[in-house]
């Protein structure tokens, strides 16, 4: 007889906030996570060492160049570290989303979307931060209705 388990996974924290931010052309902005204590660091406790998976959902919208994209960086501060650092593959340049043109219509475009990371930590308190960045020339960005789920 042959058994399956099921993988289960333990929600670590979560964090929302529905109300827009708006972003230019220049260096990256914390995003604000928790729309109802304005914070941007957002902690988390693991109860044994090993992989967790952080996911960033968000409605997001630019209004600029064809090339120009919104890059998202997923930053945790591991137990002891003392410093924030991006985890992969975030750490990396990704689009969030993008002002190409293939969308129909004139002007911003809007989408749902999410992007993740993954990150060995040790036991212990943690945080984590999301920084976003426009990026391609002049124009805008804007995050909107998003979501933070910590997960192992």
């Amino acid at each position: 007889m042959l058994a399956t388990t099921a993988a289960q996974a333990d929600i670590l924290a979560t964090a929302t906030n529905v109300e827009p931010q708006g972003f230019t052309a220049g260096e990256p902005s914390l995003v604000v996570l928790d729309g109802n204590d304005d914070k941007s660091t957002i902690r988390f406790k693991t109860s044994k060492a090993g992989p967790v998976v952080v996911a960033f959902y968000a409605e997001c919208r630019i209004a600029g160049a064809p090339e120009a994209y919104v890059d998202i960086d997923i930053l945790v501060d591991p137990a002891g570290s003392g410093g924030f650092a991006p985890i992969p593959p975030t750490n990396d340049d990704n689009a969030m989303c993008t002002g190409h043109e293939g969308f129909p219509g004139p002007g911003a475009r809007s989408v749902s979307a999410v992007t993740a990371g993954v990150i060995n930590l040790p036991k212990g308190n943690h945080k984590v931060r999301v920084s976003a960045k426009y990026v391609g020339g002049e124009g805008a960005a804007l995050l909107d209705d998003l979501l933070l789920v910590v997960e192992n």
